[in-house]
């Protein structure tokens, strides 16, 4: 049984590829193992966003393309940069502060966020942002207090959850506890 040879896209072919008027032909293009920086860089800026979403999980992306998709215009693309295992505390933090809940909170749950991230997260105005900042395992123990004063409940037994789970944790928020009483 003879066996298709799989024939590698230039550079070159899928930067035109790229300028088809066919969105199957750009999507292609955008998810090749071959795409470059230039062809990544071009197909995040395509006018389907399901080209860009492609091009964003194409395995060569970097935390660079990833600033760009944070910042695109659908917040399906956004999220998928907030969430993107490559993401870094600059996409991070620029997610934190995006005006869609669900971007807010994939920032929030993502283990690349810092203290600063989830600090941003902690104070968010909705209480799933604020949940997933608790439950994260890289919240300070300064973090977890302002979680357990939060309004809501479920923040404040997420903070509950991630304190007890931890005894050293415990200790220090404890000592903080006794800070902030004196």
């Amino acid at each position: 049984m003879a066996t298709k040879k799989k024939i590698s896209r230039t550079t070159r072919q899928l930067l035109k590829d790229l300028d088809s008027d066919d969105f199957d032909v750009r999507e292609a293009a955008a998810s090749s193992r071959n795409a470059t920086h230039p062809v990544l860089l071009k197909a995040l800026g395509d006018e389907d966003k399901y080209v860009r979403r492609k091009a964003e999980n194409n395995p060569r992306v970097t935390p660079g393309f990833l600033l760009l998709a944070v910042k695109d215009e659908d917040n399906d693309v956004r999220c998928r940069a907030a969430s993107h295992s490559k993401a870094t505390p600059p996409v991070l933090l620029l997610a934190v502060k995006d005006e869609d809940e669900d971007v807010r909170c994939r920032a929030a749950e993502h283990p690349n966020a810092t203290p600063e991230v989830l600090l941003i997260a902690i104070k968010d105005k909705n209480p799933n942002v604020r949940c997933h900042a608790a439950e994260n395992p890289n919240a300070t123990p300064e973090i977890l207090l302002l979680a357990l004063k939060d309004k809501d409940m479920y923040v404040r037994e997420a903070a509950k959850e991630a304190i007890d789970s931890d005894p050293f944790l415990a200790l220090q928020v404890s000592a903080l506890q006794g800070k902030v009483a004196s």
